[in-house]
């Protein structure tokens, strides 16, 4: 078991890249290119990264950190830009046992760890069932819960002209009408950027589209440029900017990793709402992956927004694991307080359940 500072959990990854290279082909939020990002914009400098690693048939680590102000609780190194958690890093060939391995470390953590909340996971890998199943072996209270929904495209060997003509009429009529308006306009036009050379210009538009649409500021100002930068180095960088002149309208940051598109930051400026902006940019994207970069998936990432499924044709769920330590006073109440709300929320799914015929 590993208790490191950030210094040295960037270390650690830098020193084994070819490990995190493995973990990246099954979850981009797992490679080491966006653990280190991770970790040099958001993990503070009170935290301690946790790593239990096992060395047997290959190697395997869990990544989990404890801040302060949360303790004597840990969560898996992870939070709201990541849409998916890996719990187990590992060359092993029994991942199965490789989970088990790690998970039995988890009690000797000292301080000792009351809880661990472990997501967002893939409801139906194999791993988040080793995970849960190995807590449960050794002791541990699990309770799962919902994080939220997960739009996606299969598409191999889909070329776009067949995508977007199984697309609604809504969609299509609005594309195909927006589109035309928008090439024969002077005024407008597309532009997706790849190159390093050009990332640092884009990200900037993107910002001033972020800053005039509906959503938040970013907590953390120089986590997308700085992802931005790293993608565009590796070749994954695909943001597209929509413009008006010289103001930029509609903005998409999507990376491509291992034959797969992820949908990662969009925005658009509501005063330019005519142009339709956003969905000449979204088709334009699509047509870049599908017919230019032949990605075998397009993946929106994290949540159920309403126009996500105008776009995609399939939907799976990520969820969570609570684990409480019941060795520990303060595991003991987590749990019981995770069993009663899980009692709550079955009671009330009862109460509004149809009648049976």
């Amino acid at each position: 078991m590993l208790y490191l500072s950030k210094h040295d959990a960037l270390e650690l990854v830098q020193q084994r890249l070819d490990l995190f290279e493995v973990a990246g082909q099954l979850n981009p939020f797992a490679c080491g290119e966006w653990v280190q990002h991770f970790l040099g914009e958001v993990a503070e400098e009170d935290w301690t990264i946790v790593i239990p690693e096992h060395r047997t048939d290959g190697e395997s680590l869990m990544l989990l950190y404890r801040a302060p102000q949360s303790a004597p609780q840990c969560s898996g190194l992870s939070n709201y830009y990541a849409s998916l958690y890996s719990p187990l890093i590992s060359t092993a060939t029994d991942r199965s046992a490789a989970m088990s391995a790690l998970v039995e470390q988890l009690k000797e953590m000292r301080p000792r760890c009351a809880a661990i909340n472990f997501q967002p996971l893939d409801q139906d890998s194999p791993d988040t069932q080793a995970l849960s199943q190995a807590l449960a072996r050794n002791g541990w209270f699990v309770r799962p819960y919902f994080c939220f929904g997960n739009w996606y495209l299969p598409c191999a060997g889909l070329s776009f002209s067949d995508y977007m003509s199984s697309r609604s009429s809504q969609i299509y009529s609005t594309w195909t009408r927006k589109s035309k308006k928008f090439s024969r306009s002077p005024e407008t036009r597309l532009e997706i950027v790849t190159a390093p050379a050009a990332a640092d210009a884009a990200v900037d538009a993107f910002e001033k589209v972020y800053a005039k649409s509906w959503k938040q500021a970013e907590p953390y100002p120089n986590f997308v440029r700085g992802w931005a930068r790293i993608c565009a180095q590796k070749g994954w960088l695909r943001l597209g900017i929509a413009w008006a002149g010289e103001v930029p309208i509609a903005a998409q940051f999507w990376f491509t990793m291992h034959g797969r598109a992820y949908i990662f930051k969009l925005a658009y400026d509501e005063a330019y709402s005519s142009w339709s902006a956003g969905t000449v940019l979204a088709a334009a994207m699509f047509e870049y992956s599908l017919d230019r970069d032949r990605v075998v998936e397009i993946d929106y990432l994290t949540g159920d927004d309403a126009y996500k499924r105008s776009w995609m044709t399939q939907r799976r769920e990520r969820v969570g694991l609570i684990a409480c330590n019941l060795g520990t006073p303060r595991g003991l109440l987590i749990a019981a307080r995770e069993w009663a709300g899980e009692l709550r929320s079955n009671w009330r799914s009862r109460r509004s359940a149809p009648p049976a015929p």
